[in-house]
């Protein structure tokens, strides 16, 4: 019995098709390493206080408030909706959305961070609040950064205290 095993010829068309793929998988090798690179992992705490004097909310809710951890900073965040769904009477949630620029410290980075709330707090009991936090930009060291940060923590009688973990991307 013989074995007969199909060889694709090394003709320069099968070279060049080879060629290109692994020219292409080194580029996107490449890239993500570099993408990995440029993106850092953060997490902490935060505190913060609601306040009235100033507040241009069109919903009427501003927070000041101080982080701690691998950002360190002061936030100020200004509501732009509170949503209460059908189903508010018997969860007592509301969705909400909100800007929040953080005047950060990331290692030796400095300079404002700009984000985009949008998240969901129990108004009732324990306040227990969830957030996902996307950043849209920043001044000084974080001029065109993205990411996304999520937060978790309560936030009663106009008081918080969270827990937050994401990733900061810089250009």
């Amino acid at each position: 019995m013989s074995r007969h095993v199909a060889r694709h010829p090394n003709t320069p068309a099968v070279f060049k098709i080879r060629f290109a793929l692994a020219a292409a998988l080194a580029m996107l090798t490449a890239s993500e390493a570099a993408t990995a690179a440029r993106c850092r992992p953060i997490n902490g705490h935060f505190t913060e206080q609601a306040f009235i004097e100033g507040c241009q909310s069109p919903v009427g809710l501003c927070l000041a408030g101080t982080l701690s951890g691998a950002v360190t900073g002061t936030f100020v965040t200004t509501g732009t909706e509170s949503i209460p769904t059908g189903d508010t009477p018997a969860t007592g949630v509301v969705h909400f959305t909100a800007d929040t620029v953080v005047h950060a410290r990331l290692g030796k980075l400095a300079g404002d961070i700009a984000i985009k709330n949008a998240g969901v707090n129990r108004i009732q009991a324990t306040g227990e609040i969830i957030d996902l936090q996307t950043i849209v930009g920043g001044t000084g060291n974080f001029i065109g950064a993205s990411g996304s940060i999520q937060t978790f923590g309560t936030f009663v009688e106009g008081v918080g205290r969270s827990e937050y973990s994401g990733t900061v991307c810089l250009p």
